[in-house]
């Protein structure tokens, strides 16, 4: 059973939810954050928020601390703190970022979080309450290419970054200035902020995201090639690869230990199984579940059918379009983002996705060939 939003006709570049799931942060591609409230089963638009001067690129809602993270094409990133019923922002110190701010994410314990950038930044950024300001701490060995994607290990204290250098690196991000501890990792030992522990090749295609599993002993990312890498931190020299027959993937989600879902051009989520033991990754299912409708359809030279969509690009005359069963997707185009939005145990029992046509759609996963 899906639940389909719609927040207009321009895309979702990204979302975010807050704590109960009542309250949801978008970006349609402005210069603004709009967060809505569900009342009655309608979304209303509760806030907008404005500090930004481009387009915004990321979104993160911390669910314990209630505070927002937003990230831009303007070279910023701002915290925002619900006091007084309005969200009151406060810019994060990037001085040497001078390029757009790509991904930003909150940690685990939502006392840091770490922001890319397109001129190669990464930085793990926290609150300095003697000065009462954003800091942020550069890594001193940062990716050669725009850094596209960011996640953390449960931990709290490692980094996975992926970039446009076709690399996937893991760093140290342990800030003593919030107290955090040097904790055993099977990944390598932590120590100073910022070490490189493991460096991963992607063949070719620029990284598009990355994600650890819930124990965070396996990695997983995908990359513009169509190919899905896994590597586990029993045996880092070893990288799984799988090459899809599929269109390029944007986005990818643990939902268990063994299982990961992953979205993109394909327009359905797919699910797939990672086996470390064995070293490899095997397709399991779509997660949408294709209909047929009659509608106005086009047909390609080959035979092909074309989604309306897809028609109404190719074709302007009506004596080309023909009524016939079209392959019927709940996204009509790219899915842009995949996150978490409820969670049974250690396993995610729905997730949400967004597109370009301004969809947000929850998944139940429910009945779904999830291993543990």
């Amino acid at each position: 059973m899906t639940e389909v939003h719609s927040f207009g006709n321009l895309p979702v570049i990204a979302h975010a939810w807050n704590k109960d799931r009542t309250q949801i942060a978008v970006s349609l591609g402005k210069n603004d954050v709009r967060i809505y409230h569900k009342q009655a089963g309608k979304w209303k638009l509760m806030h907008t928020l404005t500090e930004h001067l481009s387009r915004v690129l990321a979104i993160d809602w911390a669910p314990k601390t209630n505070r927002i993270v937003s990230a831009s094409a303007d070279y910023n990133a701002y915290v925002w703190t619900y006091e007084n019923d309005t969200w009151k922002p406060q810019m994060v110190e990037l001085q040497r970022t001078s390029r757009a701010v790509c991904c930003a994410k909150w940690s685990p314990q939502e006392n840091k979080f770490a922001i890319g950038s397109s001129d190669k930044n990464v930085a793990i950024c926290y609150y300095e309450t003697e000065q009462r300001f954003w800091a942020a701490e550069m890594i001193k060995k940062k990716p050669k290419s725009t850094v596209t994607c960011l996640a953390w290990h449960p931990n709290n204290q490692l980094l996975a970054v992926g970039s446009c250098d076709y690399r996937v690196r893991i760093y140290t991000a342990a800030i003593k200035a919030v107290g955090d501890q040097p904790q055993p990792s099977k990944w390598g030992n932590i120590a100073n902020t910022g070490e490189l522990l493991h460096e991963f090749q992607s063949e070719s295609g620029w990284t598009h995201d990355v994600a650890f599993s819930p124990s965070g002993e396996n990695l997983a990312w995908v990359s513009h090639n169509s190919i899905i890498f896994a590597v586990s931190s029993k045996d880092p020299s070893r990288v799984t690869m799988e090459i899809t027959k599929y269109l390029p993937f944007r986005c990818i989600l643990f939902v268990s230990e063994s299982t990961f879902i992953v979205g993109g051009h394909e327009f359905s989520p797919l699910i797939y199984n990672y086996d470390d033991r064995r070293g490899a990754i095997e397709f399991v299912e779509k997660l949408d579940q294709q209909g047929a409708s009659t509608g106005r359809q086009a047909i390609g030279e080959e035979g092909e059918f074309y989604t309306p969509y897809q028609a109404s690009r190719l074709f302007d005359q009506p004596s080309m379009q023909t009524q016939s069963p079209e392959p019927v997707t709940t996204h009509q185009s790219m899915i842009t983002q995949i996150v978490p939005y409820q969670t049974e145990n250690t396993n995610l029992s729905k997730i949400s996705s967004a597109d370009l046509f301004g969809q947000v759609v929850i998944w139940n996963l429910s009945g779904k060939k999830i291993k543990t």
